[in-house]
């Protein structure tokens, strides 16, 4: 009986734990950017390192710890990709959920970023990365 009630609480705090509130930071567009009319997009140029572009609505995404292992300690956390993309999992999620389980809370915030012109920002971005350098 003990090790199903356990086994029930792991459960129960996994799933609340995989519940992330999404915050936006203003209602209507943010200042600056009233007139931007494109949507947020999801390139998966690369499967395993998805980004975030086109982001013109910014948002801070909640990851809570357990209640029972909660350190009292929160955490920004802004991706990384040249104000043009977002490396949303690998340097967003996947750092979130790691604090989480380490019971600190973390905020990613999902930041404006300059407009794509393609449907693969990443190439676009590198294109434009070497204009600049040569």
């Amino acid at each position: 009986m003990k090790k199903l009630l356990i086994a029930l609480f792991l459960l129960i705090s996994i799933a609340v734990q995989a519940q992330q509130k999404v915050i936006p930071l203003y209602n209507g567009a943010a200042p600056g950017s009233e007139n931007w009319t494109y949507d947020e997009k999801l390139s998966l140029e690369n499967k395993n390192a998805p980004l975030a572009y086109d982001v013109s609505h910014p948002t801070l995404t909640v990851y809570r710890p357990n209640p029972a292992f909660n350190t009292g300690t929160a955490v920004v956390i802004c991706p990384g990709g040249g104000f043009y993309v977002l490396a949303v999992k690998q340097e967003g999620s996947d750092v979130a959920q790691w604090l989480a389980q380490k019971g600190i809370t973390a905020f990613v915030l999902n930041y404006r970023v300059a407009h794509s012109l393609t449907n693969t920002p990443g190439q676009e971005l590198n294109d434009n990365l070497k204009k600049v350098i040569l």
